[in-house]
Protein backbone atom coordinates (compact mmCIF):
# COMPACT_ATOMS: atom_id res chain seq x y z
CA UNK A 1 0.00 0.00 0.00
CA UNK A 2 2.49 2.55 0.84
CA UNK A 3 4.26 1.87 -2.73
CA UNK A 4 1.48 2.88 -4.06
CA UNK A 5 1.09 6.03 -2.25
CA UNK A 6 -1.62 4.76 -0.02
CA UNK A 7 -1.70 5.39 4.12
CA UNK A 8 -2.41 2.10 5.65
CA UNK A 9 -3.58 1.71 9.45
CA UNK A 10 -2.87 -1.13 11.33
CA UNK A 11 -5.74 -3.21 13.54
CA UNK A 12 -6.19 -3.92 16.27
CA UNK A 13 -3.17 -3.40 18.62
CA UNK A 14 -1.83 -5.73 20.01
CA UNK A 15 -3.98 -8.65 18.48
CA UNK A 16 -7.30 -9.95 18.36
CA UNK A 17 -6.75 -13.12 17.46
CA UNK A 18 -6.76 -15.37 20.44
CA UNK A 19 -10.36 -14.56 21.99
CA UNK A 20 -13.56 -15.86 20.48
CA UNK A 21 -15.55 -12.95 21.75
CA UNK A 22 -16.94 -10.46 19.53
CA UNK A 23 -15.97 -6.37 20.98
CA UNK A 24 -18.80 -5.18 18.76
CA UNK A 25 -21.77 -7.51 20.77
CA UNK A 26 -19.67 -7.75 23.74
CA UNK A 27 -15.90 -7.22 26.04
CA UNK A 28 -13.49 -10.18 25.10
CA UNK A 29 -10.82 -10.84 27.69
CA UNK A 30 -7.81 -12.60 26.30
CA UNK A 31 -6.21 -14.53 29.54
CA UNK A 32 -2.27 -14.65 27.89
CA UNK A 33 0.72 -13.16 29.47
CA UNK A 34 2.60 -10.31 27.85
CA UNK A 35 5.09 -12.43 26.20
CA UNK A 36 2.74 -14.65 25.11
CA UNK A 37 1.04 -11.83 23.48
CA UNK A 38 4.67 -10.32 22.24
CA UNK A 39 5.20 -13.90 20.61
CA UNK A 40 2.27 -14.09 18.58
CA UNK A 41 -0.29 -11.55 17.86
CA UNK A 42 2.07 -8.64 18.15
CA UNK A 43 4.46 -9.58 15.77
CA UNK A 44 3.43 -7.80 12.89
CA UNK A 45 2.62 -3.99 14.74
CA UNK A 46 6.44 -4.86 15.90
CA UNK A 47 7.48 -5.31 12.13
CA UNK A 48 4.90 -2.69 10.44
CA UNK A 49 4.88 0.02 13.20
CA UNK A 50 7.31 2.41 11.56
CA UNK A 51 5.73 1.73 8.40
CA UNK A 52 1.63 2.04 9.36
CA UNK A 53 0.58 5.95 9.15
CA UNK A 54 -2.16 4.93 11.82
CA UNK A 55 -2.78 2.29 14.29
CA UNK A 56 -6.33 1.43 16.02
CA UNK A 57 -6.14 -0.67 19.15
CA UNK A 58 -8.61 -3.26 20.18
CA UNK A 59 -11.46 -3.48 22.62
CA UNK A 60 -9.85 -6.36 24.44
CA UNK A 61 -8.57 -6.87 28.11
CA UNK A 62 -5.78 -8.26 28.13
CA UNK A 63 -6.23 -9.40 31.87
CA UNK A 64 -2.75 -10.30 33.06
CA UNK A 65 -1.32 -7.22 31.46
CA UNK A 66 -3.93 -4.11 31.96
CA UNK A 67 -7.37 -4.30 33.61
CA UNK A 68 -7.86 -1.83 30.85
CA UNK A 69 -9.45 -2.69 27.27
CA UNK A 70 -6.23 -1.49 24.70
CA UNK A 71 -8.21 1.44 23.81
CA UNK A 72 -8.26 2.99 26.91
CA UNK A 73 -5.04 1.53 28.41
CA UNK A 74 -1.50 3.47 28.62
CA UNK A 75 0.36 1.37 29.30
CA UNK A 76 -0.43 -0.27 25.60
CA UNK A 77 -0.81 3.02 23.84
CA UNK A 78 1.94 4.70 25.11
CA UNK A 79 4.47 2.37 27.01
CA UNK A 80 4.35 -0.90 24.29
CA UNK A 81 3.24 1.19 21.13
CA UNK A 82 5.15 4.62 21.61
CA UNK A 83 7.56 3.85 23.33
CA UNK A 84 8.78 -0.15 23.19
CA UNK A 85 7.70 -0.32 19.12
CA UNK A 86 8.35 3.24 18.31
CA UNK A 87 5.30 3.86 16.36
CA UNK A 88 4.54 7.44 15.77
CA UNK A 89 1.45 7.58 13.80
CA UNK A 90 -2.05 8.52 14.54
CA UNK A 91 -4.02 6.47 16.99
CA UNK A 92 -7.28 6.17 16.30
CA UNK A 93 -9.53 4.38 18.42
CA UNK A 94 -11.76 1.72 17.73
CA UNK A 95 -15.70 2.52 17.32
CA UNK A 96 -16.73 3.95 20.68
CA UNK A 97 -20.18 2.66 20.64
CA UNK A 98 -18.87 -1.33 20.65
CA UNK A 99 -20.09 -3.12 23.67
CA UNK A 100 -16.54 -3.72 23.97
CA UNK A 101 -16.24 0.06 25.14
CA UNK A 102 -19.27 0.31 26.88
CA UNK A 103 -17.41 -1.02 30.11
CA UNK A 104 -15.50 1.62 30.50
CA UNK A 105 -18.33 3.99 30.88
CA UNK A 106 -20.74 6.72 29.04
CA UNK A 107 -19.94 8.89 25.70
CA UNK A 108 -18.21 11.50 27.71
CA UNK A 109 -16.25 8.62 29.70
CA UNK A 110 -15.19 6.68 26.95
CA UNK A 111 -13.98 9.96 24.76
CA UNK A 112 -11.83 11.22 27.99
CA UNK A 113 -10.20 7.42 28.55
CA UNK A 114 -9.14 7.07 25.03
CA UNK A 115 -7.70 10.43 24.34
CA UNK A 116 -6.01 10.33 27.99
CA UNK A 117 -4.80 7.06 27.25
CA UNK A 118 -3.14 8.13 23.91
CA UNK A 119 -5.65 8.20 21.01
CA UNK A 120 -5.41 10.73 18.57
CA UNK A 121 -8.92 10.71 17.47
CA UNK A 122 -11.62 8.77 18.68
CA UNK A 123 -14.55 7.09 16.56
CA UNK A 124 -18.36 6.85 17.08
CA UNK A 125 -20.20 5.11 14.11
CA UNK A 126 -23.52 4.01 13.55
CA UNK A 127 -25.04 6.23 16.85
CA UNK A 128 -25.87 9.56 15.99
CA UNK A 129 -26.49 10.35 20.27
CA UNK A 130 -22.79 9.13 20.97
CA UNK A 131 -21.93 11.29 18.53
CA UNK A 132 -23.83 13.65 19.69
CA UNK A 133 -22.24 13.59 23.08
CA UNK A 134 -19.05 13.13 22.25
CA UNK A 135 -19.14 15.84 20.07
CA UNK A 136 -20.73 17.94 22.97
CA UNK A 137 -17.88 16.77 25.61
CA UNK A 138 -14.81 17.29 22.83
CA UNK A 139 -16.64 21.05 22.64
CA UNK A 140 -16.36 21.62 26.66
CA UNK A 141 -12.65 19.55 26.41
CA UNK A 142 -10.59 21.39 23.77
CA UNK A 143 -7.60 19.22 22.64
CA UNK A 144 -4.23 20.49 24.35
CA UNK A 145 -2.33 19.05 21.45
CA UNK A 146 -3.74 18.70 18.05
CA UNK A 147 -2.17 16.11 15.58
CA UNK A 148 -1.95 16.71 11.71
CA UNK A 149 -3.33 13.92 9.97
CA UNK A 150 -1.86 14.68 6.88
CA UNK A 151 0.06 11.64 7.26
CA UNK A 152 -2.89 9.99 6.43
CA UNK A 153 -3.38 11.85 2.88
CA UNK A 154 -2.57 9.48 0.37
CA UNK A 155 0.67 10.49 -1.69
CA UNK A 156 1.04 10.69 -5.40
CA UNK A 157 3.15 7.93 -7.15
CA UNK A 158 3.41 6.66 -10.35
CA UNK A 159 2.38 3.15 -10.04
CA UNK A 160 4.51 1.31 -12.55
CA UNK A 161 3.16 -1.69 -14.58
CA UNK A 162 5.44 -3.98 -13.08
CA UNK A 163 4.44 -2.93 -9.71
CA UNK A 164 1.06 -3.13 -10.40
CA UNK A 165 1.51 -6.30 -12.10
CA UNK A 166 3.14 -7.68 -9.13
CA UNK A 167 0.37 -6.30 -6.88
CA UNK A 168 -2.39 -8.18 -9.07
CA UNK A 169 -0.57 -11.27 -8.87
CA UNK A 170 -0.41 -11.31 -4.93
CA UNK A 171 -3.94 -10.24 -4.88
CA UNK A 172 -4.74 -13.63 -6.70
CA UNK A 173 -2.55 -15.41 -4.47
CA UNK A 174 -4.23 -14.07 -1.05
CA UNK A 175 -7.77 -14.94 -2.74
CA UNK A 176 -6.98 -18.14 -3.69
CA UNK A 177 -5.89 -19.22 -0.73
CA UNK A 178 -8.73 -17.72 1.42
Amino acid sequence: MADAGMAATGKHFPGHGFVQADSHLELPVDERTLEQIRATDMVPFAGLAPRLAGIMPAHVVYQQVDPLPAGFSSFWLQTILRQELGFSGLIFSDDLTMEGAASVGDFDVRAKAALSAGCDMVLVCNNRQGAIKTLEYLERHPAQSVVAATSLRAQPKAVTAELLAEATQTAHALLETA
